[in-house]
Formats: C-alpha cells, structure tokens, sequence
C-alpha cells in the first residue's frame, strides 16, 4: 500500500505565518514571503485569473480546506489553521500546505486526523499553540495512504448466516439489528449468496390485500438467497470496486480475500471518499464570502 507521512505532504515553507485573523491573506499579492517556485503562487495566480474563487470547506472550529487543484494536475490543499494572538497580543494567522493528494486520500484520512488534532488546541488557540502542533512528530508522522484500497474502507463482517439458517430466524436478526442484507456462507466462511430484507418481504407479503402470506412454510436461507453474487477483492483500489458498484446499481458488495468473506463495500464510503469536500454540518463557502454568523 501507498502512504506517505504528512510531512512529506508539505511543501516547504509547510506553515505559512501571515499578519492578521484570515490564514488565507496568504493568496493576496505580497501576504506573505514564499519562493518564487512555491506551487502556491501559481495556483493562487491561477484562480485569481479564472475569476472564480476557490471553495473553502468548513472542517471544524480551527481548520478549514481551500482546494486550489480542481483544475491542476497535482491537487493542492491550503488547510487553514484558525488564527490566534502571539505573545505581544498581535493576531496572527498560520496556513499549512499541502500537494499531490487525491480526493479519497483527503475525505478518508486527512480530515479525520485533522479534526483529532483540532480537538487538542482548545476553544481559543494562540498562534504558537497552531505552530507547535504543525511541527510537532505527532503531527508530521501521521501516515496518509494515498492509493487506497477496499481493505482500509470496508465495514467488516459481524454477521452470517449458513443456507440451513430458517427464514423466520434471518428475518428477525435483520430487524434486532438492523440490517438490509446478511451473507450466507459455507463451512469455510465462502460466500454462497446473499439474501436481503426485499427477498424477506417478497417471501411474507401477501399476493394480494387481506390474503395469506405469498411463501412457502419452513424455508431456509438457501431457499431465498441470491446466488449469483458479484464481489470485489480487499486488495483491489477504491476506485475500480466503485466502478463495479456503480454499474451493478447496488448499496454495496461483498469483499472477499481468498475465497473467504471478510465484509462489505457501502456506497455511503464511496460517495465519502469522492466527494467535492468533506462533508461537514456546514455548506462550502466562498473564500471571498461573508463569515457564518
């Protein structure tokens, strides 16, 4: 698997220190100092010229992602750290940079660890608070898999049923737990089939209203069950099982090493890991937008 550490992610100066409360005074001409190649400036210019401000996402209280890479070849983040006061009361801002994460990589694994380290820094962080936890081994060493794969992503398997499990006992695990799909599977644990709550109800609705139970009495998973099942492997990318998700127009799949089931693929981590931004309880804004109030 593909990861890297965070700071390797940074393109240095990683922490950018600018004047004032908006971390993102670092896009306007002279903000701030940074080398002459620091893909910052060109993605910045290149917004500027297009006319069309970046996205900033709301991540927490303290941290906020601008995407300036949706029309580069190397995505680039500015990850915008809260501002704060330095020691002699003056507001200070710090911007830490990122380049060459795919958006998986950012929805999955960057903003959760992001928002760990936010936790930490307390309603009112000061500036050395922001600088110290972006240069701290904690931080810098937090691994980013960048070529995800369905094993990091997968619900694991907590249910199964065999083919001689009854009908009436699925169909009440199904409803204690709330499930919409249980796999049955052999002595060995290999996927034979899935049965779901449909097949459940198409077995104990009525053919018509008012009329006795459509199915047969004393049927056993195997009974039900769909056999034909496609699965996706734990070692294949996210990217390809999704495509296999997508064309099949199911919620999720199974995911198989060896032969054996190991759990499942949602379409609920799929749209997570691709999303535009990660999904927050508030709606991307406008860098050049007005504050929520």
């Amino acid at each position: 698997m593909d990861g890297v550490t965070l700071g390797r992610l940074l393109v240095a100066p990683g922490i950018i220190a600018t004047p004032g409360d908006d971390p993102l005074s670092c896009l306007e001409p002279g903000g701030t100092e940074l080398p002459g190649d620091h893909p910052l400036l060109a993605a910045a210019g290149t917004a500027a010229l297009s006319g069309v401000p970046p996205w900033r996402i709301p991540l927490t209280g303290h941290v906020d992602f601008v995407n300036l890479g949706r029309d580069h070849p190397e995505p680039g983040l500015v990850v915008c750290l809260a501002s704060g006061q330095d020691r002699a009361g003056a507001k200070r801002s710090a911007a830490w940079v990122a380049w060459g994460l795919p958006r998986p990589s950012v929805n999955l694994f960057l903003a959760p660890a992001l928002v760990r380290y936010s936790r930490g820094m307390g309603d009112r962080p000061t500036h050395e608070n922001l600088l110290e936890l972006t240069n701290s081994k904690a931080f810098l060493e937090n691994r980013i898999e960048l070529d995800v794969r369905v094993e990091q992503v997968m619900e694991p398997l907590t249910y199964r049923i065999y083919p001689d499990t009854p009908v009436g006992e699925v169909q009440h695990l199904m409803l204690r737990r709330g499930l919409g799909i249980l796999p049955v599977v052999g002595k060995d644990h290999e996927l034979l089939g899935v049965i779901t709550a449909e097949d459940i109800l198409c077995h104990i609705l009525p053919r018509r209203e008012g009329g006795p139970p459509s199915g047969r009495r004393n049927l056993h998973a195997s009974d039900l069950m769909t056999r034909s099942v496609l699965c996706v492997s734990e070692n294949e990318t996210l990217a390809a099982a999704s495509r296999s998700l997508i064309s099949r127009g199911v919620p999720r799949l199974p995911v198989v090493t060896d032969g054996r089931l190991v759990g499942f693929l949602s379409g609920d981590t799929v749209m997570q890991a691709f999303a535009e931004a990660f999904v927050t309880s508030r709606s991307p804004r406008r860098v050049d937008s007005a504050p929520d109030p």
